[in-house]
């Protein structure tokens, strides 16, 4: 029986199907062979190896599928799973259609090198991903819905577990939750509105709806042109305007004559530019996902609806692109773990700590996802690349707080460090960026301190708490878990990198680390700037502190100059030359260390050059950085890249004589 022959009921009852094609490549080219043609021309090819004849798009290219509307989909992940990918065309498939899904052999799949963990495993080869594949396999099993074909076993189409009722496919009116929230938008007064929903509810459809039929002016803006093409498409035509662009628009004029300002996707733009952006409008609709590939994170409501001052929130339940209880979107939902947390309602109790494992994805499933589910929740742009990270990354440290058997804090840290000392001084020198070890390679690429890479160190790259159990010393205790094993280990020191906030920045003070690092662009995740601490362990990571906070002291001067704010550090006016600037001007000249983390040290060397005509060049350059176009005309340099190039040379020739 051809897959086609079930389309019809299918689209009756509004759901899309998933089967699973499992093989070698000979087997999965019979089956396309079998049942391509009875789909097209109604299919969309995603990865590689598509057949002739078939639209196809790269894997990398999914993203662009939002706000999109797809029909059969074949997912080639038979070298590689992309799960991004695959959140991205489950969202856009329509009802009546199937994701035929491409994968290795069921029994060796756990052991076969996965392509994809090159953009996640910080590993210089593909590695096998057994926690991810075995969970794929277990949650595949829990779903009875769910076909697959395993190559020499008969090739079956099984009926849906559940009878369904007739669906009825909404015909461009509001439904029934839509029209209930437009009447209150209309109505109400709230200067912030939100609208939440998981994918497919119609969201960006309800503004336009609303943008229709309010009488004021609407502007629009969110992160993707695409996802604000539905809402202008539904009556009234909003104005786009990019955020960055909108947001140096309001600053140089607040806009005059415009009622609303429609932000589409809301929680994937960063929390500071979103609140300076409300601040310019008189009424604000946010329409967001708070779960999903976009990895927007449900931390959304809890860290930036709560911080405003009136907020009304409104939530869609319905799909619009298919029935309730979708296969597809169930199936999903559990593999990628879109479920919410659930916060444990005992307090008072006493709570335990313990070390995890990623054995214990096979052992105890619940308790790891409740893990990431928490760690979800708390952080923004958390994406299903996270969880492969945490299910098969290599040198994961997983720590988390229990009331007896639930989980109410979680720490994730991973190892890093410990390249040789060759590799360490080709990072510094600005030659070599290997994957991984995001604090130790900093360090020494923009610290200076090539040696950080040679320790040995752990990073905590994030930790939650529930609400209810925050400010009572949860997480501080983790950290101390954390640094204790850490120490008994001999590692040289514990590192974490965060968007910096004069909170955050405090707690890591309490739990004993050391400012050492400040970047000077905003971060776009959190909007903050990049902030590095260390908590050093071994006497080989003293005099590594104490060069990074002299020289976060030196460059510290210019850092609050350039950004107009001030550090949380004593800063030094010091304008002598040490061995360390030395070093940073040889790095520039001869090397290739970037101009952005030496310009201090330039600046410094500056003040003693005399005015000599390459020296003012070099001075010119220095205090007008950032008017690198306006440097270029006035030297005639073709752009940037040749900019950096001329003085590496001028600075060489400088310092040679």
């Amino acid at each position: 029986m051809p897959l086609s022959s079930s389309i019809t009921s299918m689209q009756r009852m509004g759901i899309r199907r998933v089967l699973i094609v499992s093989g070698d490549t000979t087997w999965h080219r019979q089956v396309i062979e079998e049942n391509l043609s009875s789909l097209q021309p109604n299919v969309l090819w995603v990865g590689e190896n598509a057949p002739e004849g078939t639209a196809s798009i790269a894997t990398r290219a999914a993203r662009g599928l939002l706000g999109q509307e797809l029909a059969h989909v074949v997912f080639n992940a038979a070298e590689g799973v992309n799960a991004e990918a695959l959140a991205a065309v489950s969202g856009a498939m329509s009802a009546g259609h199937w994701l035929i899904l491409l994968v290795p052999d069921w029994e060796q799949w756990p052991c076969l090198p996965d392509m994809d963990s090159l953009r996640w495993s910080e590993q210089a080869e593909p590695i096998a991903t057994p926690y991810f594949v075995r969970h794929f396999q277990r949650v595949t099993s829990q779903h009875p819905d769910i076909i697959v074909w395993k190559q020499g076993e008969p090739k079956k189409i099984t009926e849906l577990q559940i009878a369904r009722p007739e669906w009825q496919r909404p015909d461009g009116s509001p439904t029934r939750e839509q029209e209930a929230i437009l009447r209150a938008l209309l109505t109400n007064n709230d200067p912030v509105s939100v609208v939440i929903g998981e994918r497919g509810r119609g969201k960006s459809t309800l503004a336009g709806m609303f943008a229709a039929r309010t009488a004021g002016v609407c502007w629009v803006t969110g992160p993707n042109r695409v996802s604000t093409q539905v809402l202008s498409q539904c009556g009234k035509k909003g104005e786009f305007h990019a955020p960055d662009m909108l947001l140096e628009q309001c600053r140089q004029k607040v806009p005059e004559n415009v009622d609303w300002l429609l932000i589409d996707e809301a929680a994937a733009i960063p929390a500071p530019m979103l609140s300076e952006l409300i601040s310019f409008f008189p009424h604000v609709l946010l329409t967001t996902t708070v779960q999903g590939y976009e990895g927007t994170g449900r931390g959304f409501l809890l860290k930036f609806c709560s911080s405003l001052p009136s907020c009304q929130i409104y939530s869609l339940e319905q799909p619009m692109r298919w029935a309730l209880h979708d296969p597809l979107e169930a199936w999903v939902g559990s593999l990628l773990l879109f479920a919410e947390p659930q916060e444990p309602f005992e307090h008072g109790q006493k709570l335990k700590q313990k070390k995890l494992s990623q054995n214990e994805w096979h052992s105890s499933p619940q308790v790891m996802s409740d893990f990431y589910a928490l760690l979800t929740s708390a952080h923004y742009k958390t994406t299903p690349l996270d969880l492969r990270r945490l299910m098969d990354g290599v040198g994961n440290q997983l720590h988390a707080s229990f009331v007896d058997s639930n989980i109410v804090a979680a720490l994730w840290a991973v190892d890093e460090g410990g390249l040789d000392e060759s590799l360490a001084k080709a990072v510094w020198a600005g030659e070599r960026r290997p994957k991984g070890n995001l604090v130790a390679q900093s360090l020494a690429a923009h610290g200076g301190q090539w040696v950080a890479a040679v320790l040995r160190s752990r990073r905590i790259s994030r930790i939650a708490v529930f609400p209810e159990w925050r400010r009572q010393g949860v997480a501080k205790s983790l950290v101390a878990v954390v640094v204790h094993q850490a120490r008994q280990e001999q590692l040289d020191f514990v590192s974490v990198s965060f968007g910096y906030t004069p909170e955050l920045h405090q707690f890591w003070q309490r739990c004993g680390f050391q400012l050492v690092r400040f970047g000077t662009h905003l971060e776009a995740s959190s909007g903050c700037y990049t902030a590095m601490a260390i908590l050093p362990l071994s006497e080989k990571s003293q005099p590594l502190l104490r060069r990074l906070q002299l020289r976060l002291q030196r460059d510290g001067y210019f850092i609050e100059k350039k950004l107009n704010i001030r550090l949380p550090i004593n800063v030094k006016k010091d304008l002598s030359l040490n061995q360390d600037d030395c070093d940073e001007l040889h790095g520039f000249a001869h090397c290739y260390r970037p101009f952005d983390v030496s310009v201090y040290a330039l600046s410094r060397y500056a003040n003693h050059l005399s005015d000599d005509e390459l020296s003012c060049f070099l001075k010119n350059c220095i205090n007008e950085s950032g008017d690198v176009r306006g440097l270029c005309d006035k030297y005639k340099i073709s752009g940037k890249k040749e900019l950096i190039t001329r003085l590496r040379t001028v600075l060489a020739s400088i310092l040679n004589n």
